[in-house]
């Protein structure tokens, strides 16, 4: 058992100069500010996986660690330009949403990124996009005040 309590610490001791490294590395290749970088990588599988102390990833190189995220983040974006009726009903969504609630456009984003809205919308479109819009809206407000609780 102490044997797991040495390998926890020491996965918790990398964790921030991997992330450091990482973030780094994304902020020089993509031209991003310190914020976006980290928000780039928080909101990916691979920093999940980098928590799981089974995949012992925190030891791979930074580059091969930037390498596995860019792999995921062109998969998403595959993923996302497959299917525009699915894009423009997200963007109506959040247009929507953002008027009824009196959000800026940034506001409505940071909350719809917070709370994995997109997601959301994504696993409910076929529901939802045949729904009227106030209904959408009230779904989406009961979705995100449940994810605050």
């Amino acid at each position: 058992m102490e044997k797991i309590y040495e390998e926890e610490g020491l996965a918790q001791s990398m964790l921030p100069f991997v992330m450091r490294e990482l973030a780094e590395l994304v902020m020089r290749k993509k031209a991003l500010p310190l914020e976006n970088a980290l928000h780039y990588i928080y909101t990916s599988r691979l920093y999940k996986s980098l928590l799981d102390e089974d995949t012992k990833q925190w030891y791979s190189s930074t580059l091969s660690l930037y390498e596995t995220l860019e792999k995921e983040k062109a998969e998403e974006r595959r993923k996302q330009n497959g299917d525009t009726k699915i894009l423009l009903f997200k963007m109506f969504c959040i247009e929507n949403y953002r008027k009824a609630k009196g959000l800026s456009g940034e506001e409505a984003l940071s909350l719809f990124s917070r709370y994995r809205v997109f997601d959301f919308l994504d696993s409910t479109f076929e529901m939802l996009h045949t729904q009227d819009t106030d209904y959408m809206i009230d779904t989406i407000a009961t979705y995100i005040k449940r994810k605050k609780k």
